[in-house]
C-alpha cells in the first residue's frame, strides 16, 4: 500500500490535537489580556457650570465603592492648564437606588479628580478603603461618571449603615429619601461617633422640613448618647428657625415629648442638648 494512503497514526493525532489545544489557550490568553488593557473612555472634565448642577442629575444611589484606580495619564484641568487631573474608575456595589433607574448590582463609574496640589473644599475621591454613599451619577454615552468633577459636589457619606430592601417612592421629592437613608438607623456595623456627626451635619431639607423633623424626633426618643443629643440639637434649631409657624411648634413639641434637655447661653446660643 502506498504512503499517501495510510492512515494517520495515533502519535501524530495526538500531535495535532496537543497543536490545537495550545493554540486555542493562546487566543483565549490574547483576549483575556485584550479586554484588561482596553483603551479607557474618552471622557472630558465637566466645566463648571456642569459641576453645579451635579444634585439635578438623573440617577441617584446609594452604594459602597469598593475600589478607585486611576486610569490613563494626567490631562491639564480645564479651568486652568496649571492644574493636573487624574480620570479615576470606581467599583461600585448598588444598594439602592434613589432616583431613576439602573439594572446592573455592581457597576464602574467614572470622575477626574485632582492630581496634583489643592486648597478648598473636600475633593471627590475614594480612597483605599471602601466607603459607603449616596452617589449623584450622569450617563456619557455607554459610560457611567459621577455627576461631578474636581471638588466633591455629587457624593454624601453614608454612616448609618446599610438599608437593604429600601426603595424610594418616585413620587415623592429625592430629598425625603435622603433623610430615610441618613435619619435611619440601619443595618451592619453603624459606629455611633459617626452617625452622631451624620445626624449633626444634617441634609437636604428643602421641601421635606416636616419629614426631616419627624425623623429626629424619632432618633431623639429612641437613641442614646450622642445620637440622641444631636438630634435634640436639630430640633432645638428648628424650633428656633424662620421656618414658618405650624414647623416651629412641631419642632417644640418634638423636643417635649422626646424630653431633651438643652442648655442656652446667656446671649441665647445654644451650648448642648441631652
Amino acid at each position: 500500500m502506498s504512503s499517501e494512503s495510510r492512515s494517520p497514526s495515533p502519535r501524530n493525532a495526538d500531535r495535532h490535537r496537543s497543536e490545537s489545544a495550545a493554540c486555542l489557550a493562546a487566543l483565549l490568553v490574547l483576549i483575556v489580556l485584550g479586554a484588561g488593557c482596553s483603551a479607557p473612555p474618552k471622557l472630558t472634565e465637566f466645566d463648571e457650570q456642569s459641576n453645579e448642577q451635579a444634585r439635578s442629575a438623573p440617577l441617584v444611589i446609594v452604594g459602597v465603592a469598593d475600589s478607585d484606580v486611576r486610569v490613563g495619564r494626567r490631562v491639564p484641568s480645564r479651568r486652568n492648564p496649571n492644574w493636573p487631573m487624574q480620570l479615576h474608575r470606581v467599583r461600585v456595589r448598588i444598594e439602592n437606588v434613589l432616583k431613576g433607574s439602573i439594572g446592573e448590582q455592581t457597576i464602574s463609574v467614572y470622575y477626574f479628580g485632582f492630581a496634583g496640589g489643592f486648597n478648598g473644599p473636600r475633593p471627590l475621591g475614594f480612597g483605599s478603603r471602601p466607603s459607603r454613599r449616596i452617589l449623584w451619577l450622569r450617563r456619557d454615552g455607554e459610560t457611567l461618571r459621577m455627576a461631578c468633577d474636581g471638588w466633591d459636589r455629587c457624593t454624601l457619606l453614608v454612616d448609618s449603615g446599610a438599608h437593604p430592601g429600601y426603595r424610594a417612592d418616585p413620587a415623592r421629592p429625592l430629598n425625603r429619601a435622603l433623610a430615610d437613608i441618613l435619619l435611619t438607623r440601619g443595618e451592619g456595623g453603624v459606629d455611633d461617633l459617626s452617625f452622631a456627626r451624620q445626624v449633626r451635619s444634617g441634609g437636604p431639607d428643602e421641601g421635606v422640613e416636616g419629614y426631616v423633623i419627624e425623623k429626629l424626633a424619632h432618633l431623639a426618643r429612641t437613641e442614646t448618647s450622642g445620637v440622641r443629643g444631636e438630634a435634640c440639637q436639630l430640633l432645638w434649631i428648628y424650633a428656633q428657625d424662620q421656618i414658618g409657624v405650624s414647623l416651629r411648634r412641631q419642632a417644640q413639641g418634638s423636643l417635649q415629648a422626646a424630653n431633651c434637655n438643652c442648655r442656652v447661653k446667656p446671649n441665647g446660643d445654644l451650648l448642648e442638648c441631652r
